[in-house]
């Protein structure tokens, strides 16, 4: 009871502190805002606020601020960069969808005759108003597909309908919300996917529905406030991705939304990220509503630094450490050595992993970037990596965008290859490798596999965007039965050895899966899609697998819900 009162205390205290710098919510993870803000960053090289790009989601106001402000050097003709017309649509298009944050609140986007002199007073939002103490903002969410599925006897569907508010009280403390309410049917992939891990990607709780498909909520939330100017908090219940690639090794937005503290500082050439976050540990079966389910908890800071023009160096360090004993107040602790914490109150029951990232944007269109992670290793096993040792727990990313690829205006290329070797994410409990609603936290196929990565995106016209991707990997999996390190839900002390481990060890599966996509913005943020995919799947002396499927609908105020593992 007292840890909880000081707790509160000072989460009160952070929030007085607030009361001299204007607050804001966050820009959504898969929001279309991003794709320009990534443009920016390569065209810019080494800007003061896009450089710093490896944790979403952004700060809405400091990231509009900052466009608002190269929009008018654009104007001014002294931007460093040239823009397509398509970029200049996408930059007012990102100014109207954030208009509390523009000089002018949106004036310039108004429109001369709003429904009910109320509703859609600019084309960005179903309702907004401002005032000196207090900013609201809502917009409904939809989300309504239907397609086919080769291996699936009835219609694919996707059938989510929700709100989501966001605004400021005084400038000083931000807030918002998100809710969904889901049905959807997927492709047969999927299914066996959820069935295995009693666990859906992206989500959390759900229910089973007669004929295949799946019922459940999504909601998310947060507060925003600062300690300083140079001193940011939030305090939420959403994703977090970490990393510059398609792919993320270290923390992705493939499983639920967790509860987390986020401390944010910012200054000159130096980002510093620290998060203190509640996870659920593992289980099976599918628990009841009232069930409780045990936590764990999940540390890590990330330290961000600009060392050169073109070049930006990130250091990175996470542990994952079970619940059921509480909460280490040492972890809470911003700027201390994880490790060190971790021998001193013992490491039989957390899981600690350290990385770095590098991102290098070069010539105004290119960008490069890599992040090695490391999960343990042995010194000697190093040496003699050809040993293959259990114990030599790592992933390498390595990738590269290249946007208005050969002249072409608004066409965008990326590469990337992702390494993952056995045992990696898994711990000796495996209440505690890196898991949360029985999904995974970082890569969605988990451990023990090569991937290859190729995504085109083109913008010809202001309102359509086509993108087609390519996603090809081999992964060793258990061989009847044998822990061969590609299942991280799986203790590693059920390993059957101490060393032939490679990446690939065990039953080889390979799996390709090509898809294409096509949507065209009728109105602001509200899309009809398209798309379209196929996926093998080749698991050695098994019969092989392919799937097609497709999908078309409307989406309104809400990212893709695409399925790519």
């Amino acid at each position: 009871m007292q840890l909880k009162k000081t707790l509160l205390s000072g989460f009160l205290w952070l929030i007085s502190a607030s009361v001299l710098f204007a607050q804001s919510d966050r820009i959504g993870l898969g929001d279309k805002q991003y794709r320009l803000l990534e443009r920016l960053d390569i065209k810019l090289q080494n800007d003061s606020v896009l450089s710093f790009s490896a944790i979403k989601p952004y700060n809405r106001k400091i990231y509009t601020e900052r466009v608002e402000f190269l929009d008018s050097l654009d104007k001014a003709g002294q931007l460093p960069a040239e823009l397509s017309p398509v970029d200049r649509y996408n930059i007012r298009s990102l100014l109207m969808s954030n208009a509390d944050w523009t000089k002018d609140h949106g004036v310039s986007f108004q429109t001369y005759k709003p429904i009910w002199h109320t509703f859609f007073k600019t084309p960005a939002h179903l309702y907004e108003t401002y005032s000196r103490d207090f900013t609201l903002i809502i917009d409904p969410v939809l989300n309504l597909q239907a397609g086919k599925s080769s291996e699936v006897d009835k219609a694919l569907y996707t059938n989510a309908r929700g709100i989501t508010m966001r605004g400021n009280i005084g400038k000083k403390l931000g807030f918002y919300t998100y809710i969904t309410e889901n049905q959807e049917r997927d492709p047969a992939y999927v299914a066996q996917y959820v069935r295995k891990r009693i666990g859906i990607p992206n989500a959390g709780y759900f229910k089973f529905l007669q004929g295949g498909g799946y019922d459940y909520f999504d909601a998310r939330g947060g507060i925003d406030f600062a300690a300083s100017r140079f001193i940011n908090f939030r305090f939420g219940y959403d994703k977090l991705f970490l990393g510059n690639g398609y792919r993320s090794l270290l923390l992705s937005d493939f499983s639920n939304n967790f509860l987390y503290l986020q401390m944010d500082v910012q200054l000159r050439k130096f980002a510093y990220k620290s998060v203190y976050a509640e996870l659920i540990a593992p289980f099976n079966p599918l628990p009841n509503r009232d069930t409780i389910r045990y936590k764990n908890y999940m540390a890590f800071h990330h330290l961000s630094v600009q060392l050169a023009r073109w070049l930006n160096l990130g250091l990175y360090e996470n542990v994952i450490y079970n619940g059921r004993n509480g909460i280490e107040l040492s972890y809470f602790n911003p700027v201390i050595f994880y490790r060190a914490v971790e021998m001193q109150l013992g490491s039989g029951n957390s899981k600690a992993t350290v990385g770095v990232d590098v991102k290098s944007n070069l010539l105004k269109t290119l960008q490069l970037y890599g992040n090695l992670v490391i999960g343990e290793f042995v010194f000697k096993d190093i040496k003699n990596y050809g040993s293959g040792s259990w114990w030599n727990k790592q992933a390498l990313q390595l990738g590269g965008k290249y946007i208005d690829a050969l002249g072409v205006k608004n066409l965008d290329l990326q590469a990337e290859i992702n390494l993952v070797r056995p045992f990696m994410y898994a711990h000796k409990d495996s209440t505690t490798a890196f898991t949360h609603y029985n999904t995974e936290l970082a890569h969605p196929l988990g451990a023990n596999f090569r991937e290859y990565i190729a995504v085109v995106k083109y913008q010809p016209l202001n309102k359509l965007y086509l993108t087609g991707k390519l996603l090809y990997y081999k992964k060793g999996l258990d061989s009847a039965g044998v822990n061969m390190g590609g299942d991280i839900f799986r203790s590693y002390e059920s390993r059957p050895r101490d060393y032939g481990f490679f990446i690939g060890t065990g039953t080889p599966a390979k799996s390709l899966l090509a898809s294409f996509s096509a949507s065209y913005e009728l109105l602001q943020n509200l899309f009809i899609d398209v798309s379209l995919a196929n996926r093998s799947y080749n698991v050695q002396g098994q019969p092989k697998m392919s799937e097609f499927f497709f999908s078309t609908g409307l989406r309104w105020n809400i990212g893709k819900r695409e399925f790519e593992f």
